[in-house]
C-alpha cells in the first residue's frame, strides 16, 4: 500500500530500525550480555528514538508532513507515536494492530 501511494504524493518512505534489531546495537556485540543494557530496550525508548528521526528529517527537508505506517507491534508504536509526540505525526495507518 506505501508503496503504491508514495509516489501518488512524492513521498519519501523511512523505515526507522528498533534499537537491539538488525544493526542497531547500542553497546556494539555486548548489548545483550548485560542487563542493565537492555533498560533501553523499551517502546518508549522506540518511540523517543522516531520522534528525533522525524525531527531530523524535518531539519534537512522542511516542515514535512509525516504519517506513520505499521503492522502488528508497529501499529502499536505507530499508535503511541501519534498519542506520544503528536507535534511529530499528522496521522497513522494501523494493520492488525490492537487500538
Amino acid at each position: 500500500f506505501m508503496w503504491d501511494i508514495a509516489p501518488h504524493y512524492n513521498a519519501m518512505l523511512v523505515f526507522a530500525e528498533h534499537r537491539y534489531y538488525g544493526e542497531s546495537l547500542p553497546f556494539g556485540n555486548d548489548s545483550y550480555k548485560n542487563l542493565s543494557y537492555l533498560a533501553y530496550l523499551t517502546s518508549e525508548q522506540a518511540l523517543a528514538d522516531f520522534a528525533v528521526l522525524i525531527s531530523a528529517l524535518r531539519k534537512q527537508h522542511g516542515q514535512i508532513p509525516v504519517i506513520a505506517f505499521g503492522g502488528s507491534y508497529g501499529g502499536m508504536l505507530a499508535a503511541w507515536l501519534r498519542m506520544k509526540y503528536p507535534s511529530a505525526v499528522i496521522g497513522q495507518h494501523l494493520k492488525s494492530s490492537l487500538t
